[in-house]
């Protein structure tokens, strides 16, 4: 156990510095393939990444003469505690991760990143790695869940930089569990993987961005609707447990707005693109549920980005062009959401607000004894809900055939 970790630790820290590696690549893949255990997941997750993953031994590695089984003595078996193995896993997960950080950073020498790359693609042939790493989606320790997820991200990413074919397990295994809403850490994980991913390829520099971005959305492109639609028709009050609710919409609405602003910056021809501006009463609506006032704050936020065309520019390297040439489809989108905002004004979305704020403390929300508490409005709130209103106004007006057209629409609002 303590040499299986002095070499991991040892090939971190070369990895760390971009030095080159001198051994042979099997030998570096054998260190890093993870090893599966039933507390990487539930009893059902447990049975069905057996069955794929081969523990059984219905199925041996091509590439490498290394099976799953092949590491678990060292990881599992071994009479050291539970918390080494625990430890091995973490640090294979951060090798995993610093490697392909490495490949894709500039400044790693040229005969070491080739080395990188070599390892990494013979890890993704041969040991099955996309699919452990799903299975520890549901592991109880949700550090080693959330460092799975960064790692498979990153290995998607190389994997399309490298064009190499995204894994059919992987893709089932999104599909399946984004094909509906469910209180599922795997949901929540699907998502988070799904964005790091995404915000990757935004901030990429290369020409082939587009490309990029419509290989990996391609099979998840009527999925997402469906998930949209599903999650948003919840009953938010009817939940016992709204945590996972409120972390499912957060993860969502983070991805929403990278689908939305490719809409604005890419031209990709993918339904899942407008999927905001077909229903954005859906997104609307979440705005009026009794949730969480930083909830709502987020949803806000969002719609005035999307109406001001500023989703995504945060993510763009480069300075992003002032001027852009004319999309009447996207237009066409833009009156439709300007519409659906307005039409929630009328309808008294305004009166759903609190703009009472509480005091921001340096460490915390709570004052302590004896200091003043100043009152005072929930200034994001009254900005974003002002810039909604009035840029939805601009838009529906650059549209109106005539004043009286434009002064029906403002006396909808009064009403």
């Amino acid at each position: 156990m303590k040499d299986f970790f002095e070499v991991l630790e040892e090939l971190y820290k070369k990895v760390l510095l971009g030095a080159t590696l001198e051994n042979d690549n099997q030998y570096y893949v054998f260190y890093l393939n993870p090893a599966f255990s039933k507390q990487d997941g539930s009893t059902a997750t447990f049975s069905e990444c057996s069955h794929t993953l081969g523990l059984q031994g219905e199925r041996q590695p091509s590439s490498v003469n290394l099976s799953t089984s092949s590491v678990a003595p060292v990881c599992l078996k071994s009479s050291s505690p539970t918390s080494s193995a625990h430890e091995i896993k973490l640090l294979q997960l951060t090798v995993i991760k610093v490697l392909v950080t490495r490949i894709l950073a500039v400044e790693t020498e040229f005969l070491a990143k080739e080395k990188y790359k070599e390892i990494i693609k013979i890890l993704l042939e041969s040991a099955d790695i996309d699919s452990k790493l799903t299975c520890m989606f549901e592991n109880q320790d949700k550090l080693l869940a959330h460092m799975a997820a960064n790692c498979l991200a990153l290995l998607l990413y190389f994997q399309l930089k490298e064009k190499i074919a995204l894994s059919n397990s992987w893709i089932a295994f999104c599909q399946k569990n984004l094909s509906e809403y469910s209180e599922s850490n795997k949901v929540i994980y699907c998502l988070w993987t799904l964005t790091v991913v995404m915000k990757e390829i935004f901030k990429d520099t290369c020409s082939q961005k587009t490309e990029i971005l419509k290989q990996f959305l391609t099979p998840f492109d009527s999925i997402f609707e469906g998930f949209y639609n599903s999650l948003f028709s919840q009953h938010f009050e009817s939940h016992q447990d709204t945590s996972k609710t409120v972390n499912s919409l957060i993860c969502f609405l983070e991805m929403l707005e990278l689908l939305t602003a490719s809409r604005i910056h890419l031209e990709l021809h993918c339904t899942c693109q407008r999927i905001f501006f077909l229903k954005p009463s859906c997104v609307l609506d979440v705005i009026t549920w009794p949730i969480q006032a930083f909830v709502k704050r987020k949803f806000i936020i969002f719609v005035k980005k999307c109406l001001l065309w500023k989703l995504g520019e945060d993510l763009c390297r480069g300075s992003v062009p002032s001027f852009r040439p004319s999309d009447h489809h996207l237009e066409r989108d833009m009156l439709a959401l300007a519409d659906a905002v307005l039409q929630a004004v009328a309808l008294g979305l305004l009166r759903t607000l609190s703009v009472h704020g509480k005091p921001s403390c340096f460490g915390g929300g709570e004052l302590q004894p004896g200091c003043e508490q100043v009152a005072g409005p929930d200034h994001v709130i009254l900005r974003a809900a002002s810039l909604l209103i009035i840029k939805s106004l601009e838009i529906k007006f650059q549209n109106c055939a005539s004043v009286t057209e434009m002064q029906e629409n403002v006396k909808l609002l009064k009403a």
